[in-house]
C-alpha cells in the first residue's frame, strides 16, 4: 500500500500522469528527473500491463548493494512465478503476535491482469501461505488492487479492496473465521454506480469502519460484522489518502491529505484539525508513484504519531518529516532521516507498540549515488520525541526497475509496518530476485 490519489473514472487509467522532464540541482549537477506526482497519481494500476519480452534483469549493483543487518529479510509471497507483487499491507492479531496477515497486489494470473493476494504467517513471519480474499467476483470488475487489512477483537480478518475494469472501481471487504487461511464472506461496501478508490478499514468496539475516497473522502459503517453498511458520510470534499488509527478506548481518528496540508478527525464526524502542511515532493530520476500521503499511530496515553514524505528541504532530496500531538497542539514537523546528501527517502510506515514507543521505516536511495537503488531504513524512538541512529533494514538493494511486468513505473504506492508485543514488522516491495516480491524484517524492539 500503498497516497495523494484522483478518482478512477472507468476504472482504466494511467500508471503516471506525468511524463520525464530534465532538471537542474542546487549542486549545480544535471540530472534526468520525473515530475514528482503529488497532486494525483496514487490510482490503482491500468489493466493489461504489458509484460517485456525484452526484460533483461537490471540488479542493483555497486559496493553498498548488500550489506549486513541485524534483521532476517523474509519473502513473504509463496509463488514461484517472475511476476509482480506489490503496495504490501499488514496487520497483526491483537490476541497474538505471530499471527501475521500481509495483502499485497499480484500479477500472477501471468495474463495482464493483477489480484488481491492474503499472505498469513502464524510463526511470525517465519513461513507462510497464500489465499485469494476476491472471492464474490463482479463479472465487470476483473481486476482487484489497494489491499488493506485489520484484525476484529474476535480474531476474525478483514480484507479491504478495490475491483475494477472494465467497469468503475467499487470497495469489497472479505471477511476470514479461520485468521486468513481461507474467507467465507465478502460484502461490497460501495455502490456499482459511482467510483470508490483506496479503501482503509478501522475496527473497534464491534464496528468496521472503511474509509474510502472519489471527488472527496468518505467513510461508512457496519454494524454487522460486513454485512450491511451504513450510508457513506462526507468527510472533506478533495480529502485523500486516508490513515485510520484506533486508540485504546476504541474511539477512530482518521488522518488523510487536503490539498498541501494533512489534516485529522473523528471517524463519527466532528472538528477537523490540521495537523501539519505538506511540500510538494521535489523531482526524482526514477518513475515509481509516491506522494507526501500521511503515516499514523496512537499510543496508549491517547497521543498521536504521523510521519510523511516531504519536499521542502531544497537540496536534500525528499525526506522523512514526522510530528507529534502534546495535548492540544502539535509539534514542529522533525526530519526523521539523518543521511548528509541530496538522496530520496520516501514512503514511510509508522507504528506504535505497547510500550509507547514509536518506529518508523521508509524507502531510501541513500546507498546510491545515481538515486535509483533503494534500501529500507528505520528509527525508532522511546519518547515519541528523540529518534535513535538510522538502522538499514534490507540486505539487498533494490533496483525499483528490475521487473519484466511493471519495468520501474510502480513499485506500490506505500510499504507498511505493524507493531506488537515485542516486535515491529516492516514489509516492503524487493526487486532482489529479478522481480517485484514482498519482503518482511520481524525487529525485535527489545534489541533496539
Amino acid at each position: 500500500m500503498p497516497r495523494n490519489k484522483p478518482f478512477v473514472i472507468f476504472g482504466l487509467v494511467a500508471l503516471l500522469g506525468l511524463i520525464a522532464v530534465i532538471g537542474a540541482f542546487a549542486s549545480g549537477a544535471s540530472r534526468a528527473t520525473v515530475a514528482s506526482n503529488n497532486s494525483a497519481g496514487l490510482t490503482v494500476p491500468s489493466a493489461n500491463m504489458p509484460l517485456s519480452a525484452n526484460f533483461k534483469a537490471n540488479p542493483a549493483t555497486g559496493a553498498s548493494s548488500t550489506a549486513a543487518v541485524n534483521f532476517a529479510n523474509v519473502r513473504v509471497n509463496t509463488d514461484s512465478t517472475t511476476e509482480a507483487q506489490n503496495e504490501p499491507f499488514v496487520a497483526v492479531d491483537p490476541r497474538n503476535a505471530n499471527h501475521l496477515v500481509v495483502g499485497s497486489n499480484s500479477w500472477v494470473a501471468g495474463n495482464g491482469h493483477f489480484e488481491v493476494f492474503a499472505y498469513v504467517s502464524f510463526d511470525g513471519g517465519k513461513s507462510w501461505i497464500s489465499s485469494q480474499p476476491y472471492i464474490d467476483r463482479n463479472a465487470a470488475r476483473l481486476d482487484a488492487a489497494d489491499p488493506t487489512v485489520a484484525f476484529g477483537a474476535d480474531g476474525r480478518v478483514y480484507f479491504g479492496f478495490v475491483a475494477l475494469n472494465p467497469a468503475a472501481g467499487a470497495v469489497a471487504l472479505s471477511s476470514s473465521l479461520d485468521g486468513g487461511r481461507t474467507w467465507s464472506a465478502q460484502s461490497w461496501v460501495t455502490s456499482f454506480t459511482g467510483t470508490a478508490d483506496k479503501p482503509a478499514i478501522a475496527a473497534a468496539n464491534g464496528k468496521l469502519v472503511v474509509f474510502y475516497q472519489n471527488q472527496s473522502l468518505l467513510s461508512t459503517t457496519s454494524a454487522d460484522g460486513g454485512a450491511s453498511w451504513s450510508t457513506a458520510r462526507l468527510i472533506e470534499a478533495g480529502g485523500r489518502n486516508a490513515a485510520p488509527v484506533v486508540d485504546r478506548n476504541g474511539n477512530v481518528t482518521v488522518f488523510y491529505n487536503s490539498g498541501n496540508a494533512i489534516k485529522m478527525t473523528s471517524a463519527g464526524g466532528g472538528r477537523i484539525t490540521t495537523v501539519a502542511t505538506t511540500a510538494p515532493l521535489q523531482g526524482r530520476p526514477t518513475n515509481y508513484r509516491a506522494s507526501n500521503y500521511p503515516t499514523a499511530g496512537v499510543d496508549a496515553s491517547g497521543n498521536y504519531y504521523v510521519a510523511w514524505a516531504d519536499g521542502r528541504n531544497t537540496g536534500r532530496g525528499n525526506d522523512i518529516l514526522y510530528t507529534r500531538s502534546n495535548g492540544s497542539s502539535w509539534s514542529a514537523p522533525a526530519t526523521v532521516n539523518t543521511d548528509s546528501g541530496s538522496s530520496d527517502q520516501l514512503m514511510p510506515a509508522l507504528s506504535v507498540s505497547a510500550d509507547g514507543s514509536v518506529t518508523i521505516a521508509w524507502l531510501d536511495n541513500r546507498n546510491d549515488a545515481n538515486n535509483v537503488n533503494y534500501d529500507v531504513y528505520m528509527s525508532r524512538s522511546t519518547d515519541g520525541t528523540h529518534f535513535g541512529a538510522n538502522q538499514r533494514v534490507t540486505s539487498v538493494s533494490s533496483n525499483p526497475n528490475n521487473d519484466p511486468r511493471t519495468q520501474g513505473t510502480l513499485i506500490g504506492d506505500y510499504f507498511a509496518m505493524a507493531a506488537a508485543d515485542g516486535v515491529v514488522y516492516s514489509v516492503w516491495t524487493d526487486t532482489r530476485n529479478g522481480n517485484e516480491d514482498i519482503y518482511l524484517a520481524p525487529i525485535n524492539t527489545a534489541n533496539q
